[in-house]
């Protein structure tokens, strides 16, 4: 008998051993603590605290923000002014996937409203009586009673409810996935001497902003899954789940919501990545394509501060979309090629947009087309130099064969552009022939160049007279007559 109970003893020994060992095969993959350059980069900068429940039957964020903010105009101001993007949604005249091309395939039921409706703000704890500045309602001025003075910082406290649309977008609800993209209110742009004010257009990206550091509570009900830009915590009460994100140095926070996903995870640099889609084949393609994204730029380019990236499938006709720490990626593009190519574009705006941060307004390009060399660079070091020359050709010099109105140039406006064909052909693949030139006349000095540039504005604002500049350091040659030929000279063909 002794001999026997022994026995069962060392059995449930190595069964017990045998499960850890499985336990820690199949133990989610974490990410690294944040680095000291994250760190670094978070340090000073204004405070941003979010607390929002989601209700799917209502499809409302119920939302309490405060906002510790600085001064940053260098004078003294009656006003904090913010941008309150989801107002934009309020009507088919501002809705930006209202437009002819978008409409049925944004909103396949019908129009759906959107908005921000606000309940009450205080300054430093007394009420402000807010009012807004635009006629789409998404600029949102806030009167700071004696003033608010140059680098003086006040506390701004916001309560609202957001309204999701039922819409096929990156701010909207289909199919069960909540596409929350610049769905909060954020600190406005202030720049040559005035608030930006741009309008959201069915066109580009008008989102402009400085790095700020998030700390975001999302509550869903139990059961949904929550893809954010940060390493999270969640707990569960009541039938409830309560997500919390603290996202340092990142210019908003997005966030997509599933009613029920496939989750694939990887380790790269330290970095986890998270790719979520409808099934776990997708997912998982997903994340290989992002690792391998990844970790090019980051040799590439510079080290990827952040310790996390999600990448999100949602519902929309964009092909994708970026955000700080996360992407939005379509569930109707097809996999394979394309889904990769989609991907790695999107990756690449972590570096272009996301940390290093340009004007999407009025030099579109200076994000898209570096994206669009990056992604070159990506397919040429992946799958070789005729590859690459093979998508060169496909998808930036022919876009020099085709005319387009006069005027519509990479270096022009968004509000220039009469469609998305139109504005693609033009600033992500004629904005990439000026790259190209570029790295024929410098070779491997461009590519220093543009790690130098990420180096120098990380974190910051790079206007295109910047990176021309550093450019010219950089190398020792003058870009530009280049950039002028490439960005501002209508092609007659």
């Amino acid at each position: 008998m002794k001999r026997r109970a022994w026995l069962w003893v060392l059995l449930l020994a190595v069964a017990a051993a045998a499960a850890v060992a499985v336990f820690a095969l199949r133990r989610a993959p974490e990410a690294e603590e944040a680095s000291q350059a994250l760190l670094t980069a978070a340090e000073g900068l204004d405070e941003i605290l979010i607390s929002a429940r989601l209700d799917p039957q209502t499809r409302t964020l119920e939302v309490e923000q405060t906002l510790t903010l600085r001064n940053p105009t260098g004078l003294s101001q009656e006003a904090c002014v913010l941008r309150a993007w989801p107002n934009a949604f309020r009507s088919l005249d501002t809705s930006p996937c209202a437009s002819e091309e978008l409409y049925d395939l944004c909103y396949p039921d019908g129009f759906s409203l959107g908005a921000l409706v606000m309940e009450q703000a205080l300054v430093d704890g007394e009420a402000s009586a807010y009012r807004y500045l635009d006629e789409a309602q998404t600029v949102l001025s806030v009167p700071v009673a004696g003033g608010w003075a140059a680098n003086e910082t006040i506390t701004l406290t916001l309560r609202y409810t957001v309204y999701v649309p039922a819409a096929a977008y990156r701010f909207g609800v289909w199919e069960g996935v909540w596409a929350l993209g610049s769905a909060f209110a954020v600190p406005a742009k202030w720049e040559d001497g005035a608030w930006r004010m741009d309008e959201y257009l069915p066109i580009g990206d008008p989102f402009l902003s400085d790095c700020a550091n998030y700390e975001v509570t999302l509550t869903v009900p139990e059961g949904y899954q929550v893809a954010g830009p940060a390493p999270h915590e969640a707990e569960t009460l009541d039938g409830w789940t309560s997500w919390k994100f603290r996202c340092l140095a990142v210019r908003e926070a997005a966030f997509t919501v599933y009613e029920k996903a496939s989750v694939a995870q990887g380790v790269t640099d330290g970095v986890l990545v998270s790719a979520y889609a409808a099934n776990a084949s997708r997912a998982r393609e997903m994340l290989e394509d992002g690792l391998h994204a990844l970790a090019f730029y980051a040799q590439r380019y510079g080290a990827y501060p952040y310790q996390t990236l999600s990448l999100c499938e949602v519902s929309f006709p964009l092909g994708g979309m970026e955000y700080p720490c996360l992407v939005m990626l379509s569930a109707d593009s097809a996999g394979g090629e394309a889904l990769e190519y989609e991907t790695a574009h999107e990756v690449a705006h972590q570096w272009w947009g996301v940390v290093v941060g340009s004007d999407p307004w009025y030099q579109a390009w200076q994000d898209e087309a570096l994206c669009e060399f990056s992604l070159l660079e990506y397919i040429g070091e992946r799958y070789g130099q005729a590859r690459r020359e093979e998508m060169e050709q496909s998808r930036v010099y022919s876009a020099l064969r085709v005319t387009v109105p006069r005027g519509v140039t990479p270096g022009a406006p968004l509000d220039v552009f009469s469609n998305l064909s139109q504005y693609t052909l033009v600033v992500y693949n004629r904005g990439a022939a000026l790259l190209l030139a570029l790295d024929d006349m410098l070779g491997e000095g461009l590519n220093r160049f543009l790690r130098a540039y990420y180096e120098t504005y990380a974190f910051g604002y790079a206007t295109r007279e910047d990176f021309e500049a550093l450019l010219a350091q950089t190398t020792g040659e003058d870009p530009g007559p280049l950039m002028l030929d490439y960005l501002d000279t209508y092609i007659l063909n």
